[in-house]
């Protein structure tokens, strides 16, 4: 079986060194817990590091973590089902008045979400700024703020967005904030109370790591990639103070072979019946690991020598270098033989289908 191996320490350095960064241009950081399905000790360790609240998309992970951490401030970042509006978070986020109806008519018959929590339940309203996903037009912000402020079972807590989650592009990550500053300040000047602007995600990291400022009326980010990989969410490169490698995943090799690397095709008039020749092929390794492991998320050798070739439902093959240095030697197991294992570094996209699939073992380190 795989084996992610997860080091809890390093992702409460990760979280430290990104609430620092955050400090320094007077934002809080919410720390997303969906990457890792809302497991306790890890988020444990994010507000450890300095995150003031906690965010999932799922209520399977809010209740682990309501349970664990029951002070703790939970945001339910998913927006809600009409039929089963969620009741555990403290803040919900939502982008029409049905589902903040929704939230309402629920919170008229539960009890408060935390021992700090009041039956009045807080909304964040998620505006569309470019990606493309979810979140109200800018037309609509004014008309649905209102309506959520003057119902008297919620409060009107803030306005936040996403971007480069589904169709934004990393040029227009400014205009992404700029448009929900912009936003913010409308609805200020309209008299609602906007206590919290969330301008986004760990995709805008980026701009801060290189000093660049975001505008004043930004209150906070939602982070999950950068904590638990320690790189932002639009290069994916490397954070400063934060380290990549948190969470490894290791396969075994079940097989290796040199194998051609591709057939040559047959010429002439006996083609039909002339079995084709094989160009000179490579060294290759077939993986214990697939599609259903990590869905099409891409993946980081840590030996160089490596290079991803294709994946199938059950199996990645990869070609091997020169080199070979990055291999599991726990049980004095060394070089790319059948039975040692290999590491890699997920994608977030590889590393929550990793976290989720049944056959991988998830390995906690630390604390």
């Amino acid at each position: 079986m795989a084996q992610l191996r997860v080091d809890v320490e390093a992702i409460g350095r990760n979280t430290e060194a990104i609430a620092t960064l955050l400090a320094g241009h007077g934002l809080d950081l919410v720390a997303v817990t969906k990457g890792c399905l809302g497991e306790p000790r890890i988020a444990a360790a994010m507000l450890e590091g300095g995150a003031k609240a906690l965010a999932d998309s799922r209520d399977e992970n809010l209740l682990r973590l309501r349970a664990a951490l029951p002070y703790a401030e939970l945001h339910r970042i998913h927006l809600p089902s009409l039929t089963s509006p969620s009741t555990v978070a403290d803040v919900s986020y939502v982008s029409t008045w049905e589902g903040a109806a929704a939230v309402a008519g629920a919170a008229a018959t539960a009890a408060a979400p935390s021992p700090r929590a009041t039956r009045r339940r807080r909304l964040v309203i998620l505006l569309e700024t470019g990606d493309e996903r979810e979140g109200v037009p800018i037309a609509d912000l004014l008309s649905l703020a209102e309506k959520i402020d003057s119902e008297p079972r919620l409060i009107l807590e803030g306005i936040a967005t996403n971007f480069a989650c589904f169709r934004g592009q990393p040029e227009d990550i400014e205009a992404s904030v700029q448009g929900v500053a912009a936003a913010a300040a409308a609805l200020r000047q309209a008299g609602l109370d906007i206590a919290r602007v969330s301008g986004g995600n760990s995709s805008l990291l980026w701009l801060l790591a290189r000093g660049r400022r975001l505008p004043p009326q930004i209150t906070e980010l939602r982070c999950g990639e950068g904590l638990l990989l320690g790189q932002d969410a639009l290069y994916y490169e490397p954070l400063p103070g934060c380290g990549q490698d948190a969470c490894v995943l290791w396969a075994e090799i079940l097989e290796e072979y040199t194998k051609p690397a591709e057939p040559t095709r047959p010429q002439g008039a006996d083609a039909a019946v002339r079995v084709s020749a094989a160009l000179p092929g490579g060294r290759r390794l077939v993986l214990g690991v697939g599609h259903q492991d990590l869905g099409r998320g891409r993946v980081t050798f840590v030996e160089p020598a490596l290079r991803e070739i294709g994946r199938s439902a059950d199996y990645l093959v990869v070609e091997v270098g020169s080199a070979e240095s990055g291999v599991d030697r726990d049980q004095g197991q060394g070089g790319f033989r059948v039975g040692s294992r290999v590491a890699m570094i997920p994608s977030y996209e590889a590393l929550v289908a990793a976290w989720s699939s049944p056959y991988v073992e998830v390995t906690l380190v630390g604390k």
